[in-house]
């Protein structure tokens, strides 16, 4: 499949999970944004987990941030209410409109940008002072171009911050009728070589290019946590869904 396939594939689909108002499309409220204009300013990018207050300055005021593969309406409001100096990056239109509608109604000023995460020409070089990434690399289908351009459009001693899905996510199939997971997958995972459709597109890597890609590009690795993706945990659950990492160029 070729890569302009495979990202108008991926747009449609995030527009059709917009139009069902899948949870990480549900903008941040009103009562959300004057916590932050009254000092609290804490954000997700995983399920449950706030990203840590000392990855962020103490003085938001005039930040340079580029939200990549970030609307709906969640994070760059925040970051906006804050006093960040904010731009959002993404696929999906529809994801983007959550964000435009949450500026409007909030008069905050965001630069809306319509594009694809692994092409930032757009940008000039140390552009950012932080790169917020929320879940959002399998869909591409190599991660290092992405890692390449995010370490060139960040100011020397800016922060990139991404959250990915925990590898063991694609080792397995739920095995609905026994209530059990069976590891049957290798990775790096490709949905649609096991979907009959071939529609839905997701990439399953693994640490060494998530971890191992951003030292290559230049990175340091100087935070980690994990959390649950998908927002909740139930008795399917052994383990973390997801992770997250703070690097630095330095």
């Amino acid at each position: 499949m070729k890569n302009e396939d495979i990202y108008k594939q991926v747009e449609c689909n995030i527009n059709n999970l917009v139009d069902n108002n899948v949870y990480w499309s549900v903008p941040v409220t009103n009562e959300d944004i004057e916590k932050v204009k009254n000092g609290c300013f804490e954000i997700s990018i995983s399920g449950n987990k706030a990203l840590p207050s000392e990855w962020f300055p103490e003085n938001m005021a005039g930040v340079k941030i580029l939200c990549l593969a970030g609307a709906g309406g969640q994070q760059s409001p925040l970051c906006a209410a804050a006093g960040a100096d904010v731009t959002v990056l993404d696929l999906s239109e529809n994801m983007l409109k959550r964000d435009k509608m949450v500026a409007e109604r909030e008069n905050l000023l965001i630069q809306i940008e319509h594009g694809n995460m692994c092409d930032l020409s757009r940008f000039t070089n140390e552009s950012f002072d932080i790169i917020i990434n929320p879940p959002s690399l399998f869909y591409v289908p190599d991660v290092l171009p992405v890692f390449q351009e995010c370490y060139r459009v960040l100011k020397s001693g800016g922060t990139f911050i991404m959250c990915a899905p925990n590898p063991t996510n694609y080792l397995c199939e739920y095995v609905e009728d026994e209530g059990y997971y069976v590891v049957c997958n290798k990775l790096p995972y490709k949905s649609f070589e096991h979907d009959d459709q071939g529609t839905w597109i997701e990439y399953g890597y693994t640490l060494d290019s998530y971890i191992g890609g951003q030292v290559k590009c230049g990175f340091s690795i100087v935070g980690f946590f994990e959390d649950s993706l998908d927002n909740q945990i139930d008795e399917t659950v052994f383990c973390e869904t997801c992770f997250v990492t703070r690097a630095i160029k330095m």
